[in-house]
C-alpha cells in the first residue's frame, strides 16, 4: 500500500478556514481522489462553495519520488494563479508532515476511517506556525443504487 492510498475514493469534507479578520468559517466540500501512474501519483479533485458564495474547484497533485522516499504535494485552484511549488514530506505511521517555505501540511489517518488535514503558515522561517485551515474527511455515502 502506498502512503496516500487511504485518500482514494469519494469524500465529504468539513472545512474550517480562518478568514483575514481571524474568524473561523466553516463550509463543506466534495472531494474525489484517484490513482495515476501505477499509484505513484494521486489526483485529488476538490469542489466547494466558500462562505462568501465563491464556487471553488481545486486539484491536488500528489506524487511519490522513490529515489528520495518523499511525496510532493502541489495544489491548484480556481481562485489564484498556478503555483506548482509543492510541500514535500512523508508519513510516519498514521501521521504525515509536509513542508515548503512558510507552509506546513499535516495529515492524520484516524482509526475510525476519517482523515484530518491541517494547513499552517509561518512568518519566521518555520520557528512557529499558525494554523489557518482544517479539514475533516468523511467517506461520502454511495448513491442508493450503488449500495445493493
Amino acid at each position: 500500500m502506498n502512503a496516500f492510498d487511504f485518500l482514494l475514493g469519494s469524500w465529504t469534507v468539513v472545512n474550517s478556514k480562518k478568514s483575514r479578520d481571524g474568524r473561523w468559517q466553516e463550509f463543506t466540500a466534495q472531494v474525489t481522489a484517484e490513482p495515476r501512474l501505477d499509484g505513484r501519483v494521486i489526483l485529488e479533485n476538490f469542489q466547494a462553495v466558500f462562505p462568501d458564495g465563491q464556487r471553488v474547484k481545486g486539484l491536488a497533485i500528489i506524487a511519490y519520488d522513490p529515489a528520495t522516499d518523499l511525496w510532493h504535494h502541489a495544489w491548484l485552484d480556481s481562485r489564484v494563479s498556478p503555483d506548482f511549488t509543492p510541500v514535500v514530506g512523508r508519513f510516519d505511521g498514521n501521521h504525515g508532515e509536509f513542508h515548503a517555505p512558510g507552509l506546513r501540511f499535516r495529515w492524520e489517518r484516524r482509526a475510525d476511517g476519517t482523515v484530518a488535514w491541517e494547513q499552517a503558515v509561518s512568518e519566521d522561517d518555520g520557528a512557529t506556525y499558525e494554523t489557518n485551515w482544517l479539514m475533516e474527511y468523511r467517506r461520502a455515502q454511495a448513491p442508493v443504487s450503488a449500495r445493493r
